[in-house]
């Protein structure tokens, strides 16, 4: 930790180095002010130099005139070892250019001269040493700035709770050097802590975990933490302390356990806590201003997670409500279209007995083929309801690059029988710059079969489908088009938002079921794709089926 503030006036915890060729020198300045600095001693500059490398100095002073190297060649040297130093120059003779060129480019803080004054030299040492001790806690400062900057922008971008709390637990523990660290989230009713994860992860951290602390058995703590406060929980006031802080106290074997509260917006969230438990120093007050500022930032990044939390459950609520909602709308339609021919079916199973023996050509033509088609139409929408189960199970073939100029070509070709019989025309517009899209090619023909189909049937006594092949003006190379253009009577406004549900159609009912837009627009969802609708009384339809290039089909 950096140097606090109340510890600066004792100054025998920054070493000071004297380097001068007379040894009488040094003996003097050593006994002159060893109690009330941390002497060290060297007779030449490379003597220094070695020093210098194995001990951290805070001020080094240095006789000008020594034999091999001058004072300020010295110093120069030094800087380039350690240049938060504090170098002064010692000499007896009054060089002016010599000693402010030195000062100038920084080789030195000042110079002494020869002969010193002992109460001279003892206050320019001291200032010099509290000039490093300042500058080395600016330093710290800046340093720990920069690493709570730092990770405050790494919490932010992390939305998973989970993960989250690793990452705040693993850097007040890795990065900020605290033996000990826990996090403990407070419930919602302010009667009870969870542990939320600790470090290190070793045997104290699972008895602790093992820990109960709730309002009833730490009234004081929790008092203290619901009212916001920092508290320092310390091994000399155990008997003071509640029972469930007592045995925390006991299990770390920390002097000192710093607490701080977690305050949220509208509660207190919980608390973090560290300790030293190696035997370092207590805790002092830029301990707390560095944890302060850190719970701030985890105070934010928790809140943030907590909320995406919730916005994920509440749309997983919603899509479960909507799965249910689909499910019943489609139980609600299969059975209505199973009803209607079952009534043949039944009328005819019924009046079989009575007409066994009677020659009824119209009964046993008729009403037999009734039934009988009846019965295909039930037995093909099972094998639709089928198919459409079949979209979500993890059988689906392997996506593979399609050519959508050559599948679309080969869906005009397959569909011209149909358009003569309908008296429509057909076309295909093709486009010369398509990408292969990545998807499952007989499931995209099946969209693009059901989607012409309908437009020829909406074209039929004289009109025109068109499929137009295009690219995505905005994202020209990551969605392709399909366009099926019908020049039919169009959809009426009214009926634009139910063209996709289950079982919805303007058709009669022996011309289509309501599934086939369905389950068009899931597999083209399921390809990452979009299907957009555009139509307007009188004037046509067009259905834009998007798919992108890579693909995107959900598992």
């Amino acid at each position: 930790m950096q140097p606090k503030p109340s510890r600066l006036m004792d100054h025998r915890e920054f070493p000071v180095l004297y380097v001068d060729d007379e040894p009488d020198n040094l003996r003097v300045f050593e006994l002159t002010f060893r109690r009330q600095f941390t002497i060290l001693t060297a007779e030449s500059p490379e003597e220094g130099l070695r020093l210098l490398h194995e001990n951290p100095v805070a001020v080094i002073l240095s006789d000008y005139r020594m034999p091999g190297m001058t004072g300020v060649e010295f110093l120069s040297r030094a800087r380039e070892i350690d240049e938060r130093c504090i170098r002064m120059l010692v000499t007896a003779y009054g060089d002016v250019q010599i000693l402010g060129d030195a000062i100038n480019d920084g080789r030195i803080y000042n110079y002494i001269a020869k002969p010193w004054e002992p109460e001279d030299m003892r206050q320019r040492v001291r200032r010099a040493i509290e000039v490093y001790a300042i500058e080395r806690e600016r330093r710290a400062l800046l340093d720990e700035m920069v690493l709570i900057n730092r990770l405050s922008q790494a919490m932010h971008r992390e939305l998973d709770l989970e993960r989250l709390v690793k990452l705040v637990l693993d850097a007040v523990h890795g990065q900020l050097h605290y033996d000990g660290v826990a996090l403990g989230a407070l419930d919602a009713e302010g009667e009870r802590v969870t542990w939320m994860g600790m470090r290190p992860e070793d045997d104290v951290a699972s008895r602790l975990a093992k820990i109960e602390l709730d309002r009833n058995k730490a009234p004081n703590f929790f008092e203290a933490l619901l009212a916001g406060q920092v508290q320092t929980l310390k091994i000399d006031d155990m008997n003071e302390l509640d029972g469930p802080i007592c045995d925390w106290m006991t299990e770390v074997s920390a002097d000192e356990i710093l607490v701080m509260p977690l305050l949220g917006k509208e509660n207190v969230l919980g608390f973090l806590a560290v300790d030293q438990r190696s035997g370092s120093e207590r805790f002092g007050a830029d301990d707390r201003t560095l944890l302060d500022g850190m719970t701030t930032q985890i105070v934010i990044a928790l809140e943030n997670a907590r909320v995406v939390a919730a916005l994920r459950d509440t749309r997983e609520h919603v899509k479960r409500a909507d799965r249910l909602g689909t499910l019943g709308t489609l139980a609600a339609g299969l059975a209505h279209e199973i009803n209607n021919p079952l009534v043949s079916i039944h009328t005819f199973l019924s009046l079989a007995p009575e007409k066994r023996d009677q020659p009824d050509t119209e009964f046993w033509g008729q009403y037999y083929d009734l039934a009988r088609s009846e019965l295909e139409r039930i037995r093909g929408l099972v094998s639709t309801m089928s198919q459409l189960a079949a979209g979500g199970t993890d059988d689906m073939p392997e996506p593979a690059p399609v050519d959508l100029t050559a599948l679309c070509s080969r869906v005009v070709k397959l569909m011209q029988p149909e358009a003569r019989e309908w008296g429509a025309e057909l076309s295909l517009q093709e486009y010369p710059h398509m990408f292969p899209v990545l998807g499952v090619q007989d499931h995209i023909q099946q969209v693009l079969l059901n989607l012409v189909c309908n437009a020829l049937h909406a074209a039929k006594g004289g009109g025109h489908v068109c499929v137009e092949l295009s690219v995505d003006p905005d994202h020209p190379s990551q969605l392709m088009c399909i366009n099926i253009i019908d020049d039919g009577p169009g959809i009426p406004v009214e009926h634009l938002e139910q063209i996709f549900d289950p079982f919805f159609t303007t058709k009669a009912p022996d011309e289509g079921t309501g599934l086939g837009l369905m389950v068009s627009h899931q597999i083209v969802a399921d390809h990452g794709g979009a299907i957009e609708v555009r139509s307007e009384p009188g004037k046509g339809s067009s259905f834009k089926v998007k798919l992108p290039v890579r693909g995107n089909r959900r598992s």
